[in-house]
């Protein structure tokens, strides 16, 4: 009788500042929007660009 424990997601912590820099949102808001915790138009709006911001990165990291 266990109990069922989270999976720990970790996230770019740069994104997560600039995400909150540009909505004055807390992290906590923030992450806990990306893991599926919250359901608004805002929690949208922060997985789009959240997304938009890693994939960015991605590519970038493949040029150097």
């Amino acid at each position: 009788m266990d109990k069922e424990t989270k999976k720990k997601n970790t996230y770019n912590k740069e994104i997560l500042n600039r995400i909150k820099e540009k909505y004055g949102l807390s992290k906590r808001f923030i992450t806990m929007s990306l893991s599926g915790d919250r359901k608004s138009e805002m929690t949208e709006t922060i997985r789009k660009d959240y997304k938009k911001m890693e994939n960015a990165i991605a590519v970038l990291l493949k040029t150097l």
